[in-house]
């Protein structure tokens, strides 16, 4: 066992032992799942299949009748092959601490840090890679401190700085600097019956030992009128001369309604428009992507989803559909796809097949 899976599992017990010691309120609680997939492309059957558990440990301590302190824990251990090669290992996946007043939240540690209204075709999606195809719905956190302030018209002020993160978040093609912080913040706010949300984030990237800065802006907002509407803008300024493109820009419009047809069928659109430039008020590239998702409740515990993702540059249609049953404990969900040849770079997921004809069986064990 290496040094780093030995101070994981120490971790554990120590976190476990000294909420056993404490008067606040301690949980353990895991997930077992299973997945197997089989994908049909280049001529070829591609099989994968993944054996996965996640253990999680939560501790809440009581300050007083409104302050409160609680810190989590989990683990991402799992197993994968493709029948010809294997893997397995075991990795921090949450690791945070969490202070909460009234009006503020602080976190510090391994953590989760998305926002946006888009479900889809994410323009905000900047710190995570979650994908709605994946019956998991993981994606790997980052260390990061994070403050919130919330105002007491409804508005929130949200600030935070990201260190020691080594691999790729969201969209970016380079990792950030070592020894540099990435810092941020948000502020949102009500706005004609919805809400508008103003964020800028700033970082130092590496291209090949090339270090420059990355800065990105935004404007997002979401209102329901009868339909439910909402937009994400982002502006990105890369300052370094080697890159062809010095501006880029990605630009999600999205609206869902539900149905009054049987038990009611959700729909949801998105369109995703990206250009790069060499000046801000150019357009020297561009790439348009559309989905249409839908979402029917057959019963208590079936649920049939159906997405379509269209490229308007290569005019293919990726379609994928999913049945999944859940009960208190336990899901089980079956997805049938068909990608066409080439990579869908913009729902990239490595845990998921990006071309050919397939399938996925998931089975998820709560307890």
């Amino acid at each position: 066992m290496n040094n780093k899976i030995f101070n994981i599992i120490s971790l554990c017990f120590l976190l476990t032992f000294a909420s056993s010691l404490s008067a606040g309120d301690f949980d353990l609680r895991g997930q077992l799942s299973a997945n197997g997939f089989g994908s049909y492309s280049s001529g070829k059957w591609n099989k994968y299949f993944d054996l996965r558990y996640m253990p999680q440990v939560t501790f809440t301590e009581y300050l007083t009748d409104t302050w409160t302190f609680d810190s989590e824990i989990s683990l991402n251990t799992y197993f994968n092959t493709n029948f010809e090669s294997n893997e397995q290992n075991v990795k921090l996946y949450r690791l945070k601490l969490r202070f909460a007043t009234p009006q503020t939240e602080t976190r510090i540690g391994l953590q989760k840090i998305n926002f946006g209204p888009a479900y889809i075709l994410r323009s905000l999606r900047w710190f995570d890679k979650l994908d709605p195809r994946d019956p998991l719905g993981l994606t790997d956190g980052v260390y990061a401190l994070r403050f919130k302030y919330s105002f007491l018209n409804n508005s929130s002020f949200t600030f935070w700085t990201l260190y020691g993160n080594n691999d790729t978040k969201g969209y970016e093609l380079f990792p950030t600097a070592k020894k540099h912080p990435e810092i941020g913040a948000r502020y949102l706010f009500p706005f004609l019956d919805g809400e508008t949300g103003l964020t800028v984030h700033t970082r130092i990237a590496n291209l090949s030992s090339l270090e420059y800065r990355e800065t990105k802006f935004a404007i997002d907002g979401r209102w329901d009128v009868e339909i439910g509407l909402w937009f994400e803008v982002v502006v990105q300024k890369n300052e370094i001369e080697i890159l062809p493109y010095k501006w880029q820009s990605m630009t999600t419009l999205g609206t869902d309604y539900t149905f009054e047809i049987g038990n009611g069928l959700h729909v949801l659109a998105e369109h995703m428009r990206t250009t790069a430039s060499d000046k801000f008020y150019s357009n020297d590239m561009e790439i348009n992507l559309s989905a249409l998702m839908f979402s029917y409740p057959q019963s208590l515990v079936d649920n049939f989803t159906g997405l379509l993702y269209y490229s308007w540059e290569s005019e293919k249609l990726y379609k994928y559909i999913q049945w999944q049953r859940m009960y208190d404990n336990f899901s089980l969900s079956l997805s049938l796809f068909h990608y066409p040849e080439g990579e869908l770079a913009t729902l990239n997921n490595a845990n998921i097949p990006n071309q050919g004809y397939g399938f996925q069986l998931t089975f998820i064990y709560n307890h």
